[in-house]
């Protein structure tokens, strides 16, 4: 609460930091207050000018403490109190209309903080510098190659900096806040943020596009070398398997939901009863093998089977910029706005780093060409599936073109020499 009670010395206008900026908003959320702007102001009729009410002032100023520090900014000038009063008054004028105190602050927020700029920059925030020192991420291709010599062999990175083409948004789940939609922001040092479980997730899914197009087993084993295996349903037959439980009937509950649920297969009424009837590991493993057969080799290991962590670490990326962007849904007949939804966004035209750390750790027992052929497939798809994720975007509100963007500096950076894709760059190079 000290960084939001600090926010009183802090004149709105020259807000220097994303810390700052987030105190802001949440010291001045205003949930149930609905009185308007205009009932805290009069005008004389004589002269027409705006002025504060007397018998109201005091709990205006009380409630936003920016209003008094916009007035002792103007006594410091040298003007007297009163005469800076009544041009406080003649600014309130513009928000009587129809906004209530609850909309106050964000409108105060978009004309004084944000003003005509349309965003609020903090490239020189140290905040910003040292999450990224801390989250491992490399500014520079070179320095990242010289940390990728030192894992084992076929280990690779694929980095990139890029430029938003459109606002991105992914809601943060904190709901005092004077926007309606927060944008996602790292835990503690409140940066604007792309999980690394995000870029994850969004690749993931491209990536089984990419099998849609291909369905051989070669991709399939691919998607789960680069993903990992680590479903509940998965998880649960495996324990199941591993302590031979004598459990089958549950056993064959789990089997039919993993059969479902994760791998898309088609069950019947002959198959329920094949499984209900399941008494021993050979005939569980038998019935599985019958249902891949279209998917898999006779007799061969069941990847699909096993719970087992990816070989890449999606990275986050911290951006410097933030803005706001309003959504007006409209009424089908009369044509117009209904009610405005406001998002905190990073806009258009912001730079970003991605990163992405490839380890075969286990593939340490295979034959080195027999896992360099894997590592290859891998990079293949990878970048393949990063090509559709530049069409489809990242984030919230792809539907409406969010979260696009185009890389500017491609970078695969190797321990060993592998094939790369056209278009892509060697950071030894």
């Amino acid at each position: 609460m000290a960084k939001y009670e600090s926010l009183l010395e802090i004149y709105p206008e020259k807000v220097e930091n994303l810390s700052e900026y987030i105190a802001y908003c949440k010291y001045n959320f205003k949930p149930k207050s609905e009185e308007k702007i205009e009932n805290y102001l009069f005008q004389n009729r004589t002269n027409k000018n705006w002025y504060l009410d007397r018998n109201k002032k005091e709990k205006l100023l009380n409630e936003f403490k920016f209003l008094v520090q916009e007035i002792e900014q103007c006594v410091q000038q040298g003007n007297a109190r009163n005469w800076c009063e009544n041009q406080l008054a003649k600014k309130l004028k513009d928000y009587k209309s129809n906004e209530t105190l609850k909309d106050f602050p964000l409108n105060w927020l978009k004309n004084k903080i944000i003003g005509r700029e349309k965003y609020i920059e903090f490239n020189n925030d140290e905040n910003i510098q040292k999450i990224k020192q801390i989250s491992g991420i490399y500014t520079t291709p070179q320095d990242l190659q010289e940390y990728i010599k030192k894992l084992p062999k076929h280990s690779f990175a694929i980095w990139f900096k890029f430029k938003l083409e459109a606002p991105y948004f992914s809601k943060d789940d904190d709901e005092f806040y004077v926007i309606q939609n927060p944008i996602i922001k790292e835990r503690s040092f409140k940066v604007p943020m792309i999980r690394g479980s995000s870029w994850k997730g969004a690749f993931a899914s491209v990536f089984k596009d990419l099998i849609k197009e291909e369905n051989t087993r070669e991709r399939i084993d691919s998607f789960l070398r680069v993903f990992g295996a680590g479903s509940e349903s998965i998880k649960t037959i495996e324990s199941l398997l591993l302590e031979r439980s004598k459990d089958f009937f549950n056993l064959s509950n789990y089997l039919l939901q993993f059969m479902l649920f994760e791998l898309g297969l088609e069950v019947n009424s002959n198959d329920v009863e094949r499984a209900r009837n399941i008494q021993t590991k050979d005939e569980l493993v038998d019935f599985i093998k019958d249902k891949l057969s279209k998917k898999i080799e006779k007799n061969s290991t069941l990847i699909e089977f096993q719970t087992h962590k990816g070989r890449a670490i999606f990275y986050p990326t911290y951006f410097d910029k933030l803005s706001l962007e309003i959504i007006n849904p409209h009424d089908r007949k009369k044509r117009a706005g209904t009610n405005p939804i406001h998002y905190e966004v990073v806009p258009k035209g912001t730079e970003g780093i991605f990163q992405l750390i490839y380890i075969p750790f286990d593939g340490i027992l295979e034959k080195n060409d027999d896992i360099k052929e894997e590592v290859e497939q891998d990079l293949e798809n990878l970048l393949k599936a990063l090509e559709k994720l530049q069409e489809k975007g990242i984030g919230a509100k792809t539907k409406l073109g969010w979260g696009m963007f185009e890389i500017l500096d491609k970078k695969v950076c190797l321990n060993l020499d592998l094939d790369i894709l056209e278009g892509w760059q060697k950071c030894q190079n």
